[in-house]
């Protein structure tokens, strides 16, 4: 039999086609098949399809929508295709019926649920199921000698006892027969992967994927031997069709999709402006590009974009607060701390105090929206609070200097930060570093509207943090001596952009020209939002406001839904064209880079980390039954770390059918995602080598690369082994 060593690489290998869910409160956007990168998109796409018998290509709806908005021919349509069930495990391929094989999964999601949630757990995963199974209050719906003969089976918690029960299937075989558990449950193998690959430390909810894949094949097993069953074939190695017209079918709406904005980005002279009396620096977030074209109104304004961590790599602890979270992008380890910030606001906590169990209900797997048409005269006074009173409702508030930065070498951040945004001279007398945050209420998937770069936290006290730095004269001093010299009249300043009220807080300093432009800027996009129905910007307010508090709100705001694009150019390139929200702004100053080091690194970290997003939606729009989270109203909390939907046990990730859709009508067309580059296209060459992951990303197609020398030149796409060709 397999040594530990080897049935590790298969347990690896086997879960490749599932992928990683982080917890709720640092839900961050993440590429599925990000351990399929070595294969194309296509072929990884259609073996995942193939596993988890979902369909990975774009539909008739897209391609309708698509034509709805002019960017397809009326009548175009895509051929229909034929979905094949998963693949069945070893109790599946036995139950001819059906019943044993369904009610074994739910088992085994409910063993999970139990085995993972609550107070005070004691002992490992398995022993907890295995306690489960043989309490007479077992909520697990199974037969009672089958129940017995999973826990006689969980005794040893050996997987490799198990696997020998297989008899003299091959390693090739087994590992199929693994695929086949992680495949049934792919919500919890996610969850055990990132358990497993991720996490920094230990979860207090933590499953591996060998105690997941040790449980489900137990409950198989265990099942076959209480009911007399026999053990069936060992399973055939999962045959992928080869079948090009889904891809065929993506490939024409982005055809679509990138040609118009490609159009839209056509060669222009660059915007010339006289030196700015003040920069405003935004995360490259694609709902930060509205407010940087209404700032830029004003001539007086240039704006940059840089992710939303801002080069502090830190983890971050509120005033008030025991725990800290990690404030950067989840691909790297935090160097630095950041502490204090305001007390505590009125949250959680209070909620409780006001609303009792009631409120505590919406934070648990047998509640949430459905908790509204149940809660009845009971909880009236506090929902009507809840709902209406301003003191009720969550706020996210920070204080001028309340935020504490220690870390080593501040001057390396500070120069690291600067040459990254391209902000090396010419620097404005007001400069302010706005991150972004999102309120919500009664929402699990809080963080998938916040910063991705900031792990699915704000990034106001990133902002913060780097602001007081360049702020500090010995930092300065040392910046000088690195050929940046900052002007003693120029004042570094924070704030954060709160997405969901279209609201901007400056932490305090700015001059009041610079708060009105921001208020103008903010009101203009915060009508925009609110579309026909709101005729003030009054109207407009109160109806962002009342979307971000209603606890019973499916949907908030989009997100980053229908994003397209990811640009890296100068400001000037792109000054003054409507980029409707979706695309996110990376500044890059060719001059300033000729070694291409800092445009390697955008291409390593940010574009990787807005691919993971483009994936995270493209898979949550093209499958959500199975890729997305499901239908908002139904689902429920499991801890802090996941939801179900319903009654069905298995964890779901990605995003809510609520996050990419209206009713039936996709918002998010699903497309990979265009990364259109201003430099030297040798220099192109040189990043996307110096970079295993960004190499495998553009030879594999799982990305769109073009690429022009200046804002004067015609687009060429970069083809694997072709190279460059017009676009």
């Amino acid at each position: 039999m397999s040594t530990t060593i080897v049935i590790d690489d298969m347990i690896n290998s086997a879960s490749s086609v599932v992928g990683v869910s982080w917890p709720l409160d640092r839900s961050v956007a993440a590429n599925p098949l990000l351990d399929m990168l070595e294969e194309s998109f296509a072929q990884a796409s259609t073996r995942m399809g193939a596993r988890l018998g979902v369909d990975p290509w774009p539909t008739q709806q897209h391609i309708d929508e698509a034509v709805r908005r002019g960017l397809l021919p009326s009548g175009a349509s895509t051929t229909t295709r034929v979905v094949t069930s998963r693949p069945l495990t070893v109790l599946e391929r036995a139950d001819l019926t059906g019943a044993s094989g369904e009610m074994a999964r739910a088992a085994v999601g409910q063993l999970l649920l139990e085995a993972t949630t609550g107070e005070g757990l004691v002992g490992t995963v398995l022993e907890r199921a295995r306690h489960s199974l043989l309490s007479p209050g077992s909520w697990v719906r199974a037969p009672r000698a089958v129940r017995e003969a999973v826990a006689k089976l969980l005794e040893s918690g050996d997987l490799q006892e198990l696997l020998e029960r297989l008899g003299g299937w091959s390693n090739v075989e087994i590992e199929e027969e693994m695929a086949r558990h992680f495949a049934r449950l792919p919500g919890w193998s996610a969850w055990a992967k990132w358990n497993d690959l991720w996490a920094r430390s230990a979860h207090r909810s933590a499953v591996s994927r060998a105690e997941l894949l040790t449980l489900s094949l137990a409950i198989d097993l265990g099942w076959l031997e209480a009911l007399g069953g026999n053990l069936p074939a060992a399973p055939a190695p999962l045959e992928v069709p080869a079948d090009r017209t889904g891809l065929a079918c993506l490939e024409e709406l982005e055809t679509a999709v990138h040609g118009a904005m490609l159009r839209t980005l056509a060669p222009k002279e660059p915007v010339a402006l006289d030196p700015p009396r003040f920069e405003v620096v935004t995360c490259i977030d694609v709902r930060s590009e509205p407010l940087r074209r209404a700032l830029e109104e004003d001539p007086r304004v240039m704006t940059f974009g840089f992710a939303g961590f801002f080069g502090v790599l830190a983890t971050v602890t509120p005033a008030g607060e025991d725990e800290s979270h990690e404030s950067l992008p989840v691909l790297v380890a935090p160097t630095a701390s950041i502490t204090g910030g305001p007390g505590p606001t009125v949250g959680d906590d209070e909620l409780v105090a006001a609303g009792g169990t009631l409120a505590e209900l919406t934070h648990e797997p047998t509640a949430m929206f459905a908790l509204a048409e149940a809660s009845g005269f009971l909880g009236s006074p506090w929902l009507l609070a809840r709902s209406f009173l301003p003191w009720a409702r969550p706020t996210k508030r920070m204080v001028d200097g309340a935020w504490h930065l220690e870390a080593d070498a501040l001057v390396d951040i500070a120069e690291g930060a600067l040459r990254g945004m391209g902000m090396t001279s010419g620097f404005a007398p007001e400069i302010l570093f706005l991150g972004h945050s999102s309120t919500t209420a009664n929402n699990p998937h809080f963080a998938t509207l916040e910063c991705g770069a900031c792990a699915g936290h704000g990034g106001g006290p990133n902002a913060a943090a780097l602001a007081g730095i360049l702020n500090d004269s010995i930092v300065r001093a040392g910046l000088l001596e690195r050929g940046i010299d900052i002007p003693a009249t120029t004042m570094f300043l924070s704030g954060e952009h709160d997405t969901t009220r279209e609201l901007v807080e400056v932490h305090g300093g700015a001059s009041g020209e610079l708060l009105a432009l921001l208020e103008r800027a903010s009101d203009e996009v915060a009508q925009v939002r609110a579309g026909s129905t709101a005729r003030s910007v009054r109207a407009a307010r109160r109806q962002l406001d009342r979307r971000a508090r209603d606890w019973a709100e499916a949907r908030p705001e989009w997100g980053l839904a229908d994003h397209a694009a990811f640009i890296v150019a100068p400001r000037s390139s792109t000054r003054g064209i409507d980029l409707a929200g979706r695309t996110f702004l990376h500044s890059y100053d060719p001059e300033a880079d000729l070694d291409g080091s800092i445009l390697g690194s955008i291409l390593a970290a940010p574009v990787v980390v807005a691919q993971w997003i483009n994936a995270t939606y493209y898979f949550s729009t093209v499958a959500p039954s199975v890729l997305g989270a499901g239908d908002k109203t139904l689902l429920n909390p499991v801890g802090d770390f996941g939801v179900i939907e319903g009654e069905d046990p298995d964890l779901r990730f990605g995003l809510p059918w609520q996050s990419v859709a209206t009713g039936e009508r996709p918002v998010h067309l699903p497309v990979r995602l265009l990364v259109a580059v201003e430099a030297p296209l040798e220099r192109i060459d040189a990043a996307v080598a110096s970079s295993e992951m960004v190499r495998q990303l553009v030879e594999g197609q799982w990305l769109c690369l073009v690429g022009r020398s200046g804002p004067l030149e015609g687009w060429q796409r970069l083809e694997p082994g072709k190279g460059w060709v017009a676009a």
